[in-house]
């Protein structure tokens, strides 16, 4: 398995995986299929490499038969009073390779390239407060809960919370609290 930031030659791969997780998992992401179905291909190359955003993009692991089985997002706050977190999203592995280590393997490699980047102090993601399997990563790579957002999500009208965690990559010496 090779794990990488996508490129622009990615982009129709990970159109179709992600507009598929859209469908396989409405409930794992904030946004719709019908939604992005309404994109172009230029707005998801877009996604690939945010001009906003240097050190951003998305990681996407290929079989060794080079076929895009998973992906994650990363990004980086611009702004400067936060530019010391990053973000994980959009996380999404094939069914048929889960339980293979695609979704940790995409999670380490994430996790290495922000403890790599200067003054990353934080890495914050959310997931469904329901999908056990994926929390279970979080919690088993340093990852901590700091609150759910009740009814977070609308699903064909069900609803589903959210939980928001934490991995914090520095010790937390200076920190104020007011």
């Amino acid at each position: 398995m090779e794990i990488r930031f996508f490129n622009a030659q990615d982009v129709v791969a990970y159109r179709d995986l992600r507009l598929y997780a859209l469908k396989e998992a409405p409930t794992a992401f904030a946004s719709s299929y019908e939604q992005e179905a309404q994109l172009s291909l230029a707005d998801f190359a877009d996604r690939l490499r945010p001009s906003h955003d240097a050190a951003g993009g998305v990681f996407g692991a290929f079989s060794d038969r080079n076929q895009l089985i998973g992906m994650l997002g990363f990004s980086r706050e611009h702004r400067p009073k936060r530019s010391h977190v990053g973000s994980l999203w959009s996380m999404y592995v094939l069914p048929e390779f889960r339980g293979q280590k695609v979704g940790s393997s995409l999670l380490d490699c994430a996790i290495a390239y922000a403890r790599e980047l200067e003054g990353l102090r934080q890495i914050v993601l959310s997931t469904t407060a329901s999908n056990v399997a994926a929390r279970s990563l979080y919690i088993s790579r340093g990852f901590e809960s700091f609150g759910v957002e009740r009814d977070a999500l609308c699903v064909e009208g069900n609803y589903f919370d959210e939980e928001h965690l934490v991995l914090r990559l520095t010790p937390n010496v200076e920190t104020v609290s007011l």
